[in-house]
């Protein structure tokens, strides 16, 4: 196990992918605070939240590169000839996807916050809106681990990286739009949705329906990595 964290620490630490993508949706958001589309530092951190699809979208491209890799160029074949455990593998995977994207959904919105600071200014003072942007990241991400674990499934199922890439896409996209779409129709049920309780507590909303929704995403999260290593101990390399 120790060993297969070590050689995905190294990977992590060599590979540009998470980079890359941080860049070019922070590039996206600095052109949108620079063409005064947020009023203020405080404004910007607001929509940022409450617009789950763009780190969602981010997310599933970084899974599909850095998950099936392995699988297309032959290390998996020589780590379990090494004696690791194949379970072990998959784990190390995981932790490496699910700190990948966690430093994702927390950079994205530093770097967009700390550009409308400098640029449109603050309605409170920066030490207040830095104070509300990590809470707002502590209590969305465990909302948005669910929603990894899907792309995690996928990826290692499928292990083909525009294929995975394909499916998590159209999945993200089909999730987002159908559950903003009802919600007002079946609010009784989307309210315990992770995406509709991202935009809540961007909104600065914290019900019951919150703890709901975290306990129903973090069983998701569980439940797919059990499937994917499962499927990858019974998976011909």
């Amino acid at each position: 196990m120790k060993g297969m964290l070590k050689a995905e620490f190294f990977k992590f630490k060599h590979a540009y992918a998470l980079w890359i993508i941080l860049g070019v949706i922070s590039f996206s958001c600095m052109v949108s605070v620079l063409t005064g589309t947020y009023g203020s530092a405080e404004q910007t951190l607001t929509s940022i939240f409450k617009d789950s699809m763009v780190p969602i979208l981010a997310c599933v491209i970084y899974s599909a590169i850095i998950l099936t890799e392995d699988f297309s160029s032959g290390i998996l074949r020589h780590y379990i000839a090494n004696g690791y455990k194949r379970s072990s593998i998959v784990f190390a995977k995981f932790i490496h996807y699910i700190a990948g994207s966690s430093i994702l959904l927390f950079l994205y919105p530093a770097i967009c916050v700390l550009l409308a600071a400098v640029v449109q200014g603050v309605e409170t003072s920066f030490g207040a809106v830095v104070e509300k942007m990590f809470l707002l990241f502590v209590q969305s991400l465990p909302l948005y681990w669910g929603i990894f674990g899907l792309f995690f499934l996928i990826a290692i199922v499928i292990q083909k990286g525009v294929f995975a890439m394909g499916v998590s896409l159209a999945l993200s996209v089909i999730v987002v739009v159908f559950t903003n779409k009802f919600y007002e129709n079946l609010t009784g049920i989307l309210k315990y949705s992770p995406i509709i309780q991202i935009s809540e507590i961007a909104s600065g909303t914290i019900t019951n329906a919150y703890f709901i929704s975290v306990l129903f995403s973090l069983t998701i999260l569980t439940v797919c990595v059990l499937i994917s290593t499962v499927k990858f101990n019974h998976t011909e390399l």
